[in-house]
This record gives structure tokens, sequence and C-alpha cells, in this order.
């Protein structure tokens, strides 16, 4: 049996202690050993996971972290690909964690895959913690079985908008990881996460709009799949209208009437990204609901890719109606005359310094509307 290198066990005793300066050293010991920053991820995911106390009012913001780290490193040059990592693992030792003694065992359940998905969604629906925890973990087989799981589980807590669908949020950044990190124990690192959705059905007055909406409107789900259409000139104005309807069942109404005139599903889905984007660009402060708005929004974009089942789309609805709930844009973007790309780049760095938000975004709007590399920008953002 391998036995583990030291800078591995600290860093593991670091976040179960909730030491974050102890988990930083662990992770520049790593660093310094030239190990790769996928591999210190993995194992900071893994001693987070098995530890992260997950009950309902607590942080996962450190689960959140660790799955953004690892994608942000993929954009940095091989010298700054730690530094996400880094803070990555001081937010995941910050997080509560439970003593040995309390951390729930893990058991994987195995039977007939179609026997399993449904315990798995009457678990979550029942806010049955240990059971949806186990069945989950034997649903995550290779291939289609793993995808199955999937499905069941975007699924069932699109319906819940309970804290603005935070729910979704780390249902798809859990996900994101372990599949980043191929799979390897993918059933710890899913756990934390399984407890948390598996509260029941908490808020579904949004899911009972849009059912309502779609089943007076006569849509056909399965055939949206199949919908080739832009979302652009009245289309694009009529969803737009939507998102800032006078009531829930009116902005549902105007975006399923959008998608059974033949807007295509990820049409949709980049006009609400934008709009999301938007809001939070021109909104002048720090609108953490914004900011939140939009985070749901790209994970249900994200879930529209992954999956080919006919619920796929809730989510994107979720989205809109998350959208109407609140302010549209304060103000348009401008497109400024810079001089050239550098200059750009320097200038956004200053206002963010200065704190000067609205200016940072308009300068960054100016910068891909010219067409310039938008890798430069996520580059300088990163670091």
């Amino acid at each position: 049996m391998a036995v583990a290198a030291p800078w591995a066990v600290a860093l593991a005793d670091a976040i179960h202690s909730e030491d974050a300066e102890a988990a930083l050293r662990a992770g520049l010991s790593a660093v310094g050993a030239k190990v790769a920053p996928a591999e210190i991820v993995r194992l900071a995911a893994l001693a987070y996971a098995e530890a992260i106390d997950a009950s309902r009012g607590t942080s996962l913001r450190g689960l959140l972290a660790l799955s953004s780290a690892l994608r942000l490193a993929r954009h940095l040059s091989p010298r700054l690909q730690p530094l996400p990592v880094l803070r990555a693992m001081a937010l995941a030792a910050a997080d509560k964690k439970l003593p040995a003694s309390e951390r729930p065992r893990r058991v994987k359940v195995s039977g007939e895959i179609s026997h399993l998905t449904r315990s798995f969604e009457y678990a979550i629906r029942a806010g049955e913690v240990a059971d949806a925890t186990s069945i989950f973990s034997g649903l995550l087989m290779e291939g289609k079985e793993r995808v199955m799981a999937g499905d069941i589980l975007f699924r069932v807590v699109g319906e819940d908008m309970v804290e603005g669908g935070h729910k979704l949020v780390y249902a798809v950044k859990a996900w994101r990881l372990a599949s980043a990190l191929g799979w390897r124990r993918g059933d710890l690192l899913m756990g934390p996460v399984i407890a948390r959705v598996a509260t029941g059905i908490q808020d579904d007055a949004a899911y009972k709009t849009l059912m309502g909406i779609w089943g007076k409107e006569k849509v056909d789900i399965a055939a949206l799949g199949s919908n080739a259409g832009p979302a652009e000139g009245e289309e694009r104005d009529a969803i737009l209208a939507a998102l800032r309807g006078p009531s829930p069942e009116e902005c549902a109404k105007g975006v399923i009437l959008a998608l059974k005139g033949g807007v295509a599903l990820d049409a949709l889905a980049s006009v609400v990204v934008r709009e999301a984007a938007v809001r939070v660009a021109s909104s002048g402060t720090y609108d953490l609901a914004a900011i939140g708005a939009l985070v749901y929004a790209d994970a249900a974009r994200w879930v529209l890719k992954f999956s080919r089942t006919e619920s796929r789309v809730l989510p994107l609805l979720q989205a809109c109606l998350l959208l109407r709930s609140q302010p549209a844009r304060r103000s348009e973007l401008r497109t400024l005359t810079m001089a050239n790309e550098a200059a750009i780049l320097r200038d956004i760095v200053s206002d963010i310094e200065a704190g000067k938000d609205l200016e940072a975004a308009e300068l960054a709007h100016t910068f891909l509307v010219k067409g310039a590399p938008m890798k430069d920008l996520i580059y300088l953002l990163i670091y």
C-alpha cells in the first residue's frame, strides 16, 4: 500500500481542522514538489467531501471554489496554474467540518438501474439523506448509468428554487468537479451535494407556475429539441420583454411561446445568460442576487448541454423566472473609444483595484466588442 506524501497528509489534516493557513502551506509544499494542480485539487476535494458538514444552512463554498479553480487553472500558464487552486484550498478549509465520530458512513446500494433511479428520486423528495446518498453511489457506474443518475439529479433539483436555486448550482459544480477528476471516488465527491439536496422539495412555486402555463399552451416538450430558430430581432425582444414581465405567469407564457414558435433551446439559453450577465455588469453595485441569477442561468445552460431528456429545459425556464423576480438592468454598457487592447487591459486592472465596477465592466465590454482574444481577458481576471 502506497504511503501518502507528507504534503497530502498535512493538507487533509488542515482541511479537516478548518485551518486555512495550514492548507495553504500544504498546498505550497505540493507546488514545490511539482505536483499537478489537478492532483492537489483531487486530494483537497476528497478530504473536504469526507468531513464537510452538509446540513442545511452551512456553506459549501469550498466545493464551488475547488470546482471553479480546476477549470480556471486551464486558462493559465503552468507557472500560475496553482494560484486559483491555492485560493480554493483556503476556502475549502474554512467551511465547517464534522468531527470524525459524526461523519456519515459511506454505503453503496446496488440493484436494477430503473429501480434505483425511482428510489433515488423518492429519497430526495422525502428528505431521506442516508438513502439518497447510498442509492446515488450505486448509480454512479460507467457510461449510460452515470448519465441517467445525472439526469434524475438535475431534474429533481430543477424543481426546487429554495434560496435562489442553490441546489442546482451545487449539483452542477460537484458533477463538473467529479467529471474533471475522472470520477475517481466520484461517489464521495458527490456525497455532500446529495446530502444538501435531499431535503425534500421546499420551494416549488415557480415549478408549478411553469407546469400550469405549459399545460395551457399545449407544448410538445419532446419536439422542442428539434427547434433550430434563432433568438434574434423580434424573437429576442419578446424574450427580453418576458424576462421583465409583470408576473411569473406572464414571464413563463412569453418564454414558452417563444419556444413554441421555434426558438432553439440553446438560442434561448444564450439570451438568458447574456441578460443575466448584463444586469450584473451594469448594476453599479455588488448585487449578490443578480450574481446568483447569473450563476444559476449558467448552470442551467450546462444542464441543457449535458442532458438529452425532455426535462432538461426546466432549469432554463426556472432561470427566466428568477431573472423576472429581480430588477431589470439599470443602464446599457457603453462601447468606449480606446487606443489599443493593451491599454484596455491596463485600465481594467486600474478600475478593478479602484473599485470602479461599472467602468471596469464597460472596458471589458469594449475589449470583447473590438474582437480581442477572450483568453487575454480571462487570464487577467483570474490573476
